[in-house]
């Protein structure tokens, strides 16, 4: 009942005159055909330039972070230097703003005796070769990094192959591993998403395969764009990578991942070049999350937030005639009912005790967020000129007014 009283009183206070069906997901619930002019007397705001993500997954150093994990040698070999373990990598972490790129890159990987095993078991330490094992530290290791790309490594064919895998799959059955329970607990691993399941890599593969033949290593690197990654713990690291990147896909999510995927590094490979043609394979990963991070735009961040933790973000294309955006709300409560609020005016006024900024609104939307307190959906320019004012009101209880109030975005819609 209380939740019902105050969602009224939002309604009323904001002056809700039509509603639309309550929605959760990506739906597509603002989409500008044509908007109606200003109200009398205001003013229209020029365009603006606009914004790229610089603040993304910055850590304690300032700077974005990369994921590298790997199994058999010369898988873990190949990056052993990223390692910040001084027992792992006596010689030092070289991974600190790598290379002056503007990234730290981070690895883990289990070793073996000896080193240089061919018939290696599963190993001791980080991502041991087991399932459960696996299971148990991908996801650990992935949050304590925050990465913004991963790229997962482990021994594929005996010869001089660098083979970029495109297709993992949420497998019923997998090939034995080395120790009882001889498969994944449970069996698909992934509960969100149905048996069988595909989930492709995103790496640039086309420019690590290139760079790897203009390489000079002397070695014979190839897509996989057909089949799996093998049905055994290479494919089953390969799925959990993947799958990460699917839980953070969105440009909007401050936890944004914008690349996964897996390389199946020949056996035969010296310890040396595979050092030298995962350097490379890191080089063409961090090009193109540069390309992807700036060509992302963010519309401008009016400020006004709370109270709550509730964030507003809206990112994607210039909103020119056709392209679209996506509009994200995170850090709200989870299943709790919301409010876009949008205007063609900022005119900040006192509200449950924050501000709210699209005054006088022009439409207020219900929604409902997702269990994690996300909500997303699409905005589509439609060929009207204006700048429009969203704002999030949500039910929340730790709020002290049961109110938590989003910041405010300013959508420029250009012709």
């Amino acid at each position: 009942m209380l939740h019902v009283t105050k969602a009224l009183a939002l309604c009323a206070l904001i002056g809700l005159t039509g509603t639309a069906s309550a929605q959760r997901g990506d739906v597509d619930v603002f989409r500008v055909e044509k908007a109606p002019g200003p109200p009398p007397g205001a003013s229209v705001a020029a365009p603006r330039d606009f914004i790229t993500r610089p603040d993304l997954h910055k850590g304690a150093s300032g700077l974005p972070a990369i994921f590298l994990a790997g199994y058999w040698p010369p898988s873990n070999e190949a990056i052993r230097r990223f390692s910040t373990d001084p027992v792992q990598n006596p010689e030092g972490w070289i991974g600190g703003n790598w290379e002056g790129r503007g990234y730290d890159v981070f690895a883990f990987f289990p070793e073996f005796n000896p080193p240089t095993c061919f018939n290696c078991g599963k190993g001791t330490g980080d991502l041991e070769v087991d399932y459960q094992d696996t299971s148990a530290d991908y996801f650990p290791l992935a949050d304590s990094v925050d990465p913004i790309a991963i790229i997962t490594f482990s021994r594929g064919n005996i010869d001089l192959s660098w083979e970029v895998e495109m297709n993992q799959f949420n497998r019923s059955f997998w090939i034995n591993d080395f120790v009882s329970p001889f498969m994944p607990t449970p069996t698909p691993p992934d509960a969100s998403v149905p048996a069988g399941f595909l989930r492709p890599g995103t790496l640039p593969a086309n420019e690590i395969v290139s760079a790897i033949s203009a390489s000079g290593l002397g070695l014979s690197p190839f897509i996989c764009f057909t089949g799996d990654g093998g049905g055994f713990l290479s494919e089953f690291m390969a799925y959990h990578s993947v799958w990460y990147q699917s839980i953070y896909a969105s440009p909007l999510d401050p936890k944004w991942v914008v690349t996964a995927g897996h390389v199946h590094v020949g056996g035969n490979i010296s310890w040396t070049v595979a050092q030298q043609a995962a350097q490379v394979t890191l080089r063409e990963v961090i090009a193109h999350v540069d390309a992807v991070v700036g060509s992302t735009f963010c519309q401008p961040d009016s400020g006004f937030a709370g109270p709550g933790s509730s964030i507003l973000s809206v990112c994607g294309d210039t909103l020119t005639t056709g392209n679209q955006a996506e509009l994200f709300l995170t850090g709200a409560p989870g299943d709790a009912a919301t409010f876009l609020v949008a205007g063609f005016s900022s005119n900040p006024v006192p509200f449950f005790g924050g501000s709210l900024v699209p005054v006088p609104p022009a439409v207020v939307v219900p929604l409902q967020t997702d269990p994690d307190g996300k909500f997303k959906t699409t905005i589509t320019a439609g060929g009207a000129t204006a700048t429009v004012h969203m704002q999030f009101a949500t039910l929340d209880a730790a709020a002290p007014f049961g109110i938590g109030l989003s910041n405010a975005v300013a959508v420029d819609f250009l012709p």
